[in-house]
């Protein structure tokens, strides 16, 4: 027999068990949106339903409030202002129209996000039982007016290298103007840190049609000492010019993404990127985040998503979760780019993403995206079969062993 006092200090040992499952179980974070924007070139009187998810990450019961702001607000219509969650939803999918006029005054960018805010019960604030601050997520609607003429937009990524190693310039040339660009030749000029000089690089001329994306791509052997350089890009085109500049570093990379594993991926459906990011500084780092985003063939952003802020402990491996809806993507191989931000600094990676029915590759990161079975065996998993496991041990422990220490007694 188990005395009344071993009945407690079990029950006791259950209690605070099943309190850390709870916990547990609470460990991830709130609601998410998918895509982070959507790109759309300007067409006189156009009518276009665009479809987004909610992500109820944390699996709980919520009420999630939705409205649109910016540029755009007004030719917004949502599908819903408010929806429901339940803790079985993993998802709602939604959608909103947007309707353009026939002609904008001016060209350029207009914008409009929606926003997705979770309605917290007043009644249960006032009790005490919410704590912190309201989450709020946006996805974006990027409208481009062309411009009369010609209208170069410049953008680039730059891939860092160890010494002696080359660095590879992207640049990214879209032209927003109404007319094609005959002829768009990048000149790439290397500065030191004290702005001296120290390099040039010529790339080979190519045309741009009106609205189109071209990449050119420039490499330098960086034959330097380590540090920081700057690079000015400038791209004379049919008799005018346009430049950018940005800093890149020279040595080795001390936050990097080392793999991305994908689990249980379905095309259309909602894929749950793992990222595992390596902080080689030796202190923390602060809100680190990955975006990836993924270009049409036209050269339009065809999806954007992120993921939450990180903090990374200094010499740790952190794993980096986002997600991406992935309805209405086709089946091929995308041109996109992997950005890991932290602080004030960001590391590009260009990549190719190929997406079949039950598999996305990358190509570009040191390690490929692999597609795990089918199980879904995650940290929650994990810390349920640990408890139970620890609840079976402790019954054991009073149950078993403590008969055999009475029965020794007895044999005494």
């Amino acid at each position: 027999m188990i005395s009344k006092k071993g009945n407690i200090k079990t029950l006791f040992i259950f209690g605070v068990l099943l309190a850390i499952l709870v916990l547990a179980l609470n460990l991830v974070s709130g609601i998410g949106i998918t895509p982070g924007r959507t790109t759309l070139n300007f067409e006189p009187g156009l009518h276009k339903e665009v479809s987004f998810s909610i992500i109820n990450s944390e699996h709980k019961d919520m009420s999630v409030l939705l409205y649109a702001k910016g540029d755009l607000k007004d030719r917004i219509s949502l599908s819903h202002d408010e929806i429901f969650l339940s803790s079985q939803d993993d998802a709602k999918f939604l959608s909103y129209t947007i309707n353009l006029p026939e002609e904008f005054e001016k060209p350029g960018l207009y914008v409009a996000e929606i926003i997705a805010l979770e309605n917290v019960n007043q009644d249960e604030e006032l009790e005490g039982t919410v704590i912190g601050s309201r989450v709020a997520v946006v996805t974006q609607v990027y409208v481009y007016v062309p411009y009369p003429g010609k209208y170069l937009e410049l953008d680039a990524d730059i891939i860092e290298a160890d010494v002696g190693q080359p660095v590879t310039f992207f640049v990214l040339a879209t032209n927003r103007g109404k007319l094609n660009i005959e002829k768009a030749s990048p000149l790439i000029e290397i500065y030191s840190e004290d702005n001296q000089l120290i390099d040039k690089i010529e790339i080979d001329e190519l045309g741009i049609l009106a609205e189109e994306r071209k990449e050119f791509v420039g490499k330098w052997n960086a034959n330097v000492n380590p540090g920081v350089y700057k690079a000015k890009i400038i791209v004379n085109f049919d008799g005018e010019e346009k430049f950018i500049e940005k800093e890149f570093k020279v040595g080795e990379t001390n936050l990097e993404i080392e793999l991305i594993t994908v689990k249980d991926f379905t095309l259309g459906e909602v894929a749950k990127f793992n990222i595992l990011v390596n902080n080689k500084w030796t202190k923390e780092i602060k809100d680190v985040y990955v975006k990836m985003i993924l270009y049409a063939l036209e050269g339009n952003v065809l999806s954007e998503f992120k993921s939450q802020n990180y903090d990374i402990p200094a010499l740790t491996r952190t794993e980096i979760t986002a997600y991406w809806d992935t309805e209405g993507i086709e089946k091929g191989t995308y041109d996109g780019k992997i950005i890991l931000n932290y602080e004030k600094e960001k590391n590009e990676i260009n990549v190719k993403v190929k997406v079949s029915e039950d598999d996305i590759e990358i190509t570009g990161l040191t390690g490929r995206v692999i597609v795990q079975g089918k199980g879904k065996f995650n940290l929650n998993n994990i810390l349920i079969i640990l408890v139970i496991v620890l609840i079976v041990a402790n019954i054991f422990w009073f149950v078993v062993v403590k008969r055999l220490k009475k029965r020794k007694k007895y044999i005494k």
